[in-house]
């Protein structure tokens, strides 16, 4: 009885389920959101910043891409370094997939890493909310719905998709509007859909910002 009680605890032993390998941390298979914010909570600049093979990185605004190879950056051991032509700007540390800290003392900037979803979360959704100026209290209230390649945004009554949009890295889109001179980028965050808005039409500019929520 004994040789078989022993026998039964040494294979359960052999059987016990390995745990399973942490998954190694790749920056490429991120995106880092960058705000710098007012005092008053207004988000006065937003930009992406991709990372590509040979340590390049692409800068997004509202303007669409910036056209300049002068990004770069290099990641080891939690430690995410960013150049601008050679020149380093800003380290962050990663931990656990996030940004712990940064060496970038500005007021009022935030980094926030997203991960690449692996297929267009845009497509098929709708999202309920609303644009607002800077210094106004009023809210102008919008609903988008997104097809894999086209949107619409409406108040009520949505017609069907028929604007065509960028997808950028399956986090964000963008809109540059000719006819009316209006450039457009939504970032998804935490499921939410944040909007920045900029009339450049008159030798002037106006911007907005925007809130949407998936329905």
């Amino acid at each position: 009885m004994i040789f078989l009680l022993l026998s039964f605890v040494a294979c359960k032993k052999d059987k016990v389920t390995p745990e399973p390998e942490e998954e190694l941390f790749d920056i490429r298979q991120y995106v880092l959101v960058i705000k710098q914010t007012k005092s008053n909570g207004w988000v006065d600049d937003i930009r992406l910043r991709t990372f590509e093979a040979q340590d390049k990185c692409v800068i997004i605004t509202e303007s669409g891409p910036i056209a300049d190879n002068g990004f770069t950056y290099s990641y080891d051991k939690g430690i995410l370094k960013l150049f601008y032509d050679g020149r380093p700007n800003h380290e962050l540390m990663i931990e656990n997939n996030a940004i712990k800290s940064t060496t970038d003392n500005a007021a009022g900037r935030s980094y926030k890493l997203i991960k690449i979803p692996s297929e267009n979360p845009f497509n098929g959704n709708i999202y309920s909310g609303g644009w607002k100026s800077e210094g106004s209290l009023v809210t102008v209230v919008a609903s988008l719905k997104f097809t894999d390649t086209h949107f619409s945004e409406a108040s009520i009554n949505f017609p069907v998709p028929d604007k065509t949009y960028e997808l950028i890295k399956n986090i964000a889109a963008y809109k540059k509007d000719v006819t009316n001179k209006v450039l457009t980028l939504w970032v998804l965050s935490d499921r939410n859909l944040e909007g920045y808005r900029t009339y450049y039409g008159n030798n002037n500019s106006n911007r907005s910002t925007g809130t949407f929520t998936k329905q």
